[in-house]
């Protein structure tokens, strides 16, 4: 019965941004088209653009070469930013065109007729008002200092005014959260604001407080309220301080944030992370804004704020269609949506202008990337492109993250090998590390989260890598995953099959952590719960186990000679540097900071430890 409840609450939920997005907010599309004679011509180009759909700009050829529109011709088929009103453009791309254009979705390639002929189109991005869930006038706010309600201060006037503001950014949880922070701030300093300094006094506050949430586990949530704490305090002693609440604990909670904290000014969901300057505007007015209604991802107006100069996340990918019965990501980051690969390559070839050295590919599935478009797209075809065409010499390494056991594709392994064989090296610039959730070595575990795959199946995949990299023993491959113990109804027996599963393939790092019942997800409700004390003894456990195989991975690198991209200074040591192995691992030797970061270098492994390595520089060569 527990498994006919779980499968009816997966019927039920959406897989496509086109059935949740509320369409009338779509007010524009920028487009690119190539205008065809006859329709059995056009049927023949669109063959081909599909067939290049992993990255390559095949339109802008096919345009400059056969479109007989004269305005986008000579400009790869770009016809920009179109809306039902542009009527300019009725004698290029007809009305009834751009009004059909308004139901598609970013990255739909398709064909469309009119009077002029037959026209091969492709959606790049889409623009959406932005229709908060709730804008209201912001309430004063009771001072317990003079023991009645004061206004609060409208963030307009402290951008009206002279004075230097600073914002801070309080980030939770994974790489897709850190990445978001990059992209808020950015907005935030395009907008004029500069990060508050780390050092700063602590009677100096910042002017404008970015808290980008974590749901994952209920002491994720619960350290926000913690953090609120004090910024409320602040608003409340009449401080003109800004409060947003960004992220997932944003958007399950949405406006019940504002009953339980008055003080902030806005709450926005990860899909809106990006348009966090179109919030504040209307915070400046004295607003409070909620906005976690689903919507469109776009492409960034503005540039993300790096937190790193050598090593960058770039998102692929957005949400999770999966309805494992114990996450909350489904219903916190939304339906899956993929970027086009134009925009992913053009991305990282513009980190690799900037000199960036790594890049990491970013998707809570990475596997389902492209499953959304019309034509469907292949992870393993962008990865391919990516590696041939995507960044300047300078990029040296692409990484990504995560994939599911359930949709890896063997090809994805057989990407990165030929991309290690073809480089006549070590490695290529496909590095080679994969990060599997496995969460349970029980299939009747497995079974009851929802996952979709059984223990062979894992192990299939496990073989598969090692059969591809057999020099595990030189550090040629990582393979990492992620486990949960206590899950409602696990027994002992079932625990000792994970610990099984992590003997036979000796992870390089796990991350262990202990089930956390989680709103809106069926495991919380289930009965069977395992008492704390319990779940407490096995994750001990498995973190023991854990960091015994890691401290074996770790050891295999004793006395080999790994290159190391340096990522700055040893923060504990100034006389070190810190960088990383082809296959993830911190590794720390002498040297100038100012010299090799950024750099790649030969390293001997002298000292082994569980999760870092030391050693010293081979030769004085640096690239």
């Amino acid at each position: 019965a527990q498994e006919e409840g779980n499968a009816a609450v997966r019927k039920q939920y959406p897989t496509l941004a086109s059935e949740v997005v509320d369409y009338s907010t779509v007010k524009s599309v920028r487009l690119r088209h190539i205008l065809i004679a006859t329709p059995q011509l056009a049927d023949e180009l669109l063959i081909k653009c599909r067939a290049a759909a992993d990255g390559r700009d095949a339109m802008a050829e096919l345009a400059n070469a056969v479109s007989l529109c004269e305005m986008s011709r000579d400009h790869g088929g770009e016809l920009g930013w179109v809306s039902p009103e542009d009527y300019h453009l009725d004698d290029k791309f007809p009305e009834e065109l751009r009004k059909a254009a308004l139901m598609k979705k970013p990255g739909d390639l398709y064909l469309e007729t009119s009077r002029l002929g037959t026209h091969i189109v492709h959606v790049d991005d889409v623009f959406q008002t932005l229709t908060p869930t709730l804008r209201r006038r912001a309430p004063k706010i009771h001072n317990p200092d003079v023991g009645y309600a004061q206004p609060r201060t409208p963030l307009g006037e402290l951008l009206g005014t002279d004075q230097d503001l600073t914002y801070s950014m309080e980030t939770m949880g994974c790489q897709m959260n850190a990445a978001d922070s990059e992209r808020m701030a950015g907005t935030l300093e395009e907008m004029g604001l500069v990060r508050h300094p780390d050092d700063a006094d602590k009677k100096d506050f910042p002017n404008v407080v970015v808290i980008n949430t974590c749901s994952i586990r209920d002491h994720a949530e619960q350290k926000v309220y913690s953090i609120l704490g004090p910024y409320a305090a602040r608003k409340r002693r009449g401080e003109p301080v800004a409060i947003v609440v960004a992220g997932c604990v944003a958007q399950q909670e949405g406006g019940r944030l504002l009953r339980r904290f008055p003080e902030i000014d806005a709450v926005i969901g990860p899909q809106y992370a990006n348009r966090l300057g179109e919030v504040l505007e209307s915070a400046m007015e004295g607003n409070q804004v909620v906005a976690v209604e689903p919507a469109f991802i776009s492409e960034d107006v503005t540039k993300p704020r790096r937190d790193s100069s050598v090593c960058a996340w770039v998102n692929i990918i957005y949400g999770c269609n999966e309805r494992c019965t114990y996450c909350v990501v489904p219903g916190t980051r939304g339906v899956e949506q993929s970027r086009t690969p134009d925009a992913i390559v053009k991305e990282i070839q513009g980190l690799g202008e900037q000199d960036f050295r790594e890049v990491t590919l970013l998707g809570q599935n990475i596997d389902a990337y492209g499953r959304d478009m019309s034509p469907k797209r292949r992870f393993a075809d962008l990865m391919r492109t990516i590696d041939e065409y995507g960044g300047a010499p300078s990029l040296a390494r692409v990484r990504f993250a995560t994939s599911h056991p359930r949709y890896m594709s063997d090809d994805v392994v057989d990407t990165i090998a030929s991309s290690i064989k073809g480089s006549g090296d070590s490695h290529g610039r496909l590095m080679p590390v994969f990060h599997i959730p496995a969460q349970s070595g029980s299939d009747k575990v497995l079974r009851e989260m929802g996952r979709g795959y059984t223990k062979q199946r894992y192990m299939q995949i496990v073989d598969r890598i090692n059969r591809y990299f057999p020099t595990s023993a030189q550090g040629h491959v990582a393979i990492t995953s992620d486990f949960i113990v206590g899950f409602p109804g696990e027994t002992e027996e079932e625990f000792q099959e994970t610990l099984q599963l992590m003997e036979e393939v000796k992870f390089s790092s796990a991350m262990c952590a202990a089930y956390s019942p989680r709103p809106n997800t069926p495991a919380a409700l289930w009965e069977n719960q395992v008492p704390e004390n319990v779940k407490e003894r096995r994750l001990k456990e498995i973190q023991a186990l854990q960091e015994k195989h890691a401290l074996f991975r770790s050891t295999e690198l004793l006395d080999t000679e790994q290159e190391i991209l340096v990522e700055g200074p040893n923060p504990k040591d100034a006389t070190q540097v810190v960088g990383r192995t082809p296959t993830n691992r911190l590794t720390y030797f002498p040297g100038d900071a100012a010299e090799l970061t950024g750099k790649i270098v030969r390293v001997r492994i002298t000292e082994a430890r569980p999760f870092t390595l030391s050693g010293e520089r081979v030769g004085t060569h640096a690239y």
